[in-house]
């Protein structure tokens, strides 16, 4: 499969992204294709990287990003960012390794009961030079990571599954397979009340795309989006989830009870022969990189 792909004339910070390999594998019986997001980068790997790359891209002297307590995005913006990065947690869901690793990464945590409060604490710590990240990296140019993602893939499988969260991840390959014009089914697999506005925020990345691009062609309603819902409740597992995990890890293959497990399970349910799996599996793929906070992070999308 082409790894090269499509890169986009924006402004970026190098993080180290690269076209990550399309492999074949074999879980629990079942042939279908593997995209190595978990080789993203070589420092903290996974989907947050492709998004950081363009959001950190402006000249900033702090960063501040919002999570909760049960998502991976603040230690990843906290370990790429290039200036001291302040956090504003939501305390929602259960305290994971990564957000026990976070204060060794983070300048400032601030934890708060909700929207608003977090909305109150931004206007107080806001100071010239300060640059906001969004939850998840939600946001049309967050999603140009995965519009250049869907070119490196070639020829395009059928169906792909792909871990949703924040939605950064599933609207940029939405938008990159549209400007492609190519037909195929991303199956969108949900732990958590689906982000609204999946298919606006795909169209409006491939409108800034193609203004980064002049070259690239109108974007096409040739990909369908259906959107499942993983087995379990955020953050907890099942016996369909610990199976997913069990046979993957005896294919030479990391994931994660949260998303990448459940995405899993959900194509193995389906027996999606020949289907693209996109493991967004998150943690440093060298030795020389620091440790994955509290042995393994839970979250990846």
């Amino acid at each position: 499969m082409r790894q090269n792909g499509m890169r986009l004339n924006a402004a970026r910070l190098d993080l180290g992204v690269r076209p990550t390999p399309v492999e074949p594998v074999t879980v629990a019986g079942l042939d279908f294709l593997v995209k190595r997001e978990d080789r993203c980068c070589p420092n903290y790997a996974g989907n947050k990287p492709r998004a950081l790359q363009f959001l950190m891209a402006s000249p900033s002297v702090r960063f501040l990003t919002y999570s909760t307590l049960s998502a991976h995005h603040a230690y990843a913006t906290a370990v790429h960012a290039p200036a001291p990065c302040d956090v504003i947690l939501i305390s929602r869901g259960q305290p994971t390794g990564a957000y026990r690793a976070l204060p060794k990464v983070a300048a400032r945590i601030v934890e708060v009961g909700g929207i608003l409060s977090a909305l109150l604490r931004t206007a107080m710590l806001w100071r010239p030079g300060t640059r906001i990240i969004p939850p998840g990296g939600a946001s049309a140019r967050g999603a140009f990571g995965y519009v250049e993602a869907a070119f490196e893939i070639d020829p395009v499988p059928e169906r792909i599954y792909v871990p949703l969260g924040s939605g950064t991840t599933v609207s940029g390959l939405l938008a990159g397979f549209m400007l492609r014009g190519v037909t195929t089914e991303i199956v969108a697999v949900r732990v958590a009340p689906s982000p609204p506005g999946l298919k606006g925020r795909a169209r409006r990345a491939a409108r800034l795309a193609r203004r980064c691009n002049p070259d690239l062609p109108r974007p096409r309603k040739t990909v369908r989006l259906r959107v499942v819902k993983g087995e379990g409740a955020y953050g907890e597992t099942t016996p369909a989830v610990d199976a997913a995990m069990e046979a993957a890890r005896a294919a030479g293959l990391l994931v994660e009870p949260t998303y990448t497990a459940k995405t899993l399970a959900v194509l193995l349910r389906e027996r999606a022969e020949g289907a693209l799996f996109l493991n967004t599996y998150a943690g440093p793929v060298s030795p020389a990189m620091p440790a994955t906070p509290g042995g393994g992070p839970q979250h990846s999308s």
